[in-house]
């Protein structure tokens, strides 16, 4: 008898266009039509040396620098530098702010390689403009010259000092992105820690599995407006984040982590998501977990493009939805 694993045949898929869908707002139409102008047929070649990683690192600064501008100036709010626990952050006021309530905690994006130095700000001074609360936005140490296990140790200090003004269970922490996956990462190791955890969670389209075996990362290759492709740039900077350490690593790869007495987790994606897949993995291992969580997924929304589309509908739904998550769940 043959006990030899039965052959798995891929599945080839033909070359076709995709129209710009109608089933979303006039808005997200835009976003999407604009991204169809500078698409890409293949990945993008990723820098091949420390000093070439710096120089796509300035660049992306002075494009986020510029995309922060022109949010603030719509959704005007105080932004403020400071440390805490010895971690750079920068403090994020909506206007007409009431009753001081607990700070949320938030990371930025940007595949654990860009969008420091307040260049990542986008996604704070949204969260911060409809949540009507203040956010911190903790400006982690990133690769070339800090890779993996900087970033989770930043956010665990961070962690550490707020929770000395604020209890942890009124306390959220969301993020985008890698943001999204080093919240994650940040629980698992305040779980293992054996301290306590925040209030609830926020981890929007969570870059979860760094080894790039999620589905959608073949299925949306090349749909994705927003981030096109693993292969290529993405791959390496997971490469360059983990420096030599396994891409299974629950603490690189969250998905892979154990979510047991987790918090209130909302997770949010988009059809066309790259990491459509992460989001959906990890709502199904916390579902698993007994966890409380809520998967929300936009129709057409590639990655993150909640931030890019920031004046549209769903735009606003994702933020208002990340703002009632964290009023229901926190303590007062």
């Amino acid at each position: 008898m043959d006990d030899a694993a039965p052959r798995l045949t891929p599945r080839p898929v033909a070359a076709r266009t995709l129209p710009v869908p109608t089933t979303v707002s006039p808005q997200l139409q835009q976003s999407i039509s604009a991204s169809a102008r500078i698409a890409r047929e293949a990945p993008a070649p990723a820098p091949q040396t420390p000093e070439q990683w710096r120089a796509a690192i300035a660049a992306s600064f002075e494009l986020g620098r510029q995309r922060v501008e022109a949010v603030r100036a719509r959704f005007p709010v105080e932004i403020v530098e400071g440390v805490l626990g010895g971690v750079p952050v920068h403090e994020v006021t909506p206007p007409g702010l009431g009753a001081k309530r607990p700070a949320l905690l938030h990371f930025h994006g940007g595949a654990y390689i860009v969008y420091g130095g307040g260049s990542g700000l986008t996604e704070a001074i949204l969260t911060a403009h409809y949540s009507k609360r203040r956010v911190i936005s903790v400006d982690y140490r990133m690769p070339p010259d800090h890779p993996f296990p900087a970033a989770v140790d930043d956010a665990v200090a961070a962690w550490s000092a707020l929770t000395e003004t604020q209890a942890p269970g009124a306390t959220g922490v969301f993020g985008t992105s890698a943001g999204g996956g080093l919240l994650l990462a940040m629980a698992l190791k305040l779980k293992a820690l054996g301290r306590p955890l925040p209030g609830a969670l926020a981890p929007s389209t969570p870059w979860t599995d760094l080894a790039g075996e999620s589905d959608s990362y073949r299925v949306n290759a090349g749909v994705d407006g927003v981030l096109p492709f693993y292969d290529g740039l993405l791959a390496a900077a997971a490469r360059l984040y983990a420096d030599g350490r396994s891409l299974n690593d629950p603490l690189i790869s969250p998905v892979q982590g154990d979510f047991a007495g987790f918090p209130p987790t909302l997770l949010t994606t988009g059809t066309r998501d790259i990491l459509l897949s992460d989001t959906v993995r990890v709502y199904r291992r916390m579902r698993e977990a007994g966890v409380e969580t809520r998967l929300e997924v936009y129709e057409a929304l590639s990655h993150a493009e909640f931030n890019a589309a920031y004046e549209s509908p769903e735009s606003a739904s994702a933020f208002g939805d990340i703002a009632r998550w964290f009023d229901r769940w926190l303590a007062a």
